[in-house]
């Protein structure tokens, strides 16, 4: 059934105006009519004529980044805030304007099919690591155009992402301490079960058997993304008494956090043990010693993100259509490795 303005009215038990005051954000609603109307219309997956036309004409100029996380903090994340400067300029170089869609409180967890029913944007770009498949069946229902920041994997749903050469970064970063003598590398895990993480440990796990170098289990540590947990898991492991000559952490905040933990008990770094960090943050080249890391491209990330959703929104893409984007990753090398 295709809804209109009555027979939303008629479902509330209220007047076509007053979901016409809903839906265009009019005040004059009492707020438990209000989201009376606003929970059938999501329910029914009505969108408001006027705004379908806006948005078949591509004519709503706006733009939305929505990051699924459940960090509070995600907005400043070093990735984040790196590529969203280039969706950003990029979005105001064709004359779109940008909302910002992030995590909300534990009684607003509906703002993403909000976004959605409201029909205030006209594409979107989807970032963050709880990027949930039911998200984007929901968007791909609406016929609302979107492109992931990270790659994702999920059956009968063709999606458009850009990503990091992970598996090539990680291999790279383990060569290039392979290539300085070292022999007993610890791999500090980030998010698992993770795309981009199962890449860059597949890529650490093949250039160890590509040197001829078994892949230690005791070596293998659970980061979780976190610098707090590496500093922990590392400390662990010296405290147990395990031999190493080198780290590679999945992000240059976990090699931080080794950083932290080899000067405290005063292992010198690089000649006992050298770090490899992964990311290449601002706040690298800066550190002490500086950290040799594996750069990601991050203003590429979001230029091709751009670059995808504007061929979707101009027609030059089916908003449907399977593609992946590979952006490549370099190894910059400094004092830590």
């Amino acid at each position: 059934m295709k809804h209109t303005l009555e027979t939303i009215a008629r479902l509330a038990g209220v007047s076509r105006g007053t979901v016409s005051r809903v839906v265009n954000d009019m005040p004059g609603v009492k707020p438990h009519v209000r989201q009376k109307v606003q929970d059938i219309i999501e329910q029914t997956g009505y969108v408001p004529h006027p705004q379908a036309r806006s948005l078949a004409g591509g004519t709503t100029g706006n733009i939305g980044v929505v990051a699924f996380s459940d960090n509070p903090d995600y907005l400043t994340h070093h990735i984040f805030y790196e590529v969203l400067q280039a969706i950003q300029a990029d979005s105001a170089a064709n004359d779109y304007d940008l909302l910002l869609f992030a995590n909300r409180s534990s009684a607003d967890q509906q703002y993403w099919k909000r976004i959605g029913t409201r029909r205030k944007v006209d594409g979107l770009v989807i970032m963050g690591e709880h990027i949930r498949e039911e998200h984007l069946l929901f968007y791909r229902q609406l016929e609302i155009p979107f492109v992931l920041i990270g790659k994702r994997d999920f059956q009968k749903l063709p999606i458009a992402c850009v990503t990091s050469d992970y598996h090539s970064g990680a291999f790279m970063a383990t060569k290039h301490l392979i290539e300085q003598g070292k022999r007993r590398i610890v791999y500090i895990h980030g998010l698992r079960n993770m795309h981009h993480e199962n890449a860059r440990f597949s890529g650490y796990c093949e250039a160890l058997e590509e040197a001829g170098i078994d892949v230690h289990p005791e070596l293998v540590l659970a980061g979780n993304a976190s610098r707090e947990d590496a500093s922990a898991e590392l400390r662990r492991l010296i405290q147990e008494g395990h031999s190493f000559d080198a780290v590679f952490a999945a992000n240059d905040l976990m090699a931080f956090g080794a950083l932290e933990v080899l000067s405290q008990l005063q292992i010198d770094v690089p000649q006992e043990v050298a770090v490899v960090g992964y990311d290449d943050v601002q706040a690298a080249a800066y550190y002490s010693p500086p950290l040799t890391t594996v750069r990601q491209d991050k203003r590429r990330l979001g230029e091709e993100a751009m670059r995808m959703l504007l061929d979707m929104l101009k027609g030059r893409m089916a908003a449907d259509e399977a593609r992946t984007v590979v952006i490549e990753s370099d190894l910059i090398v400094r004092d830590s490795g």
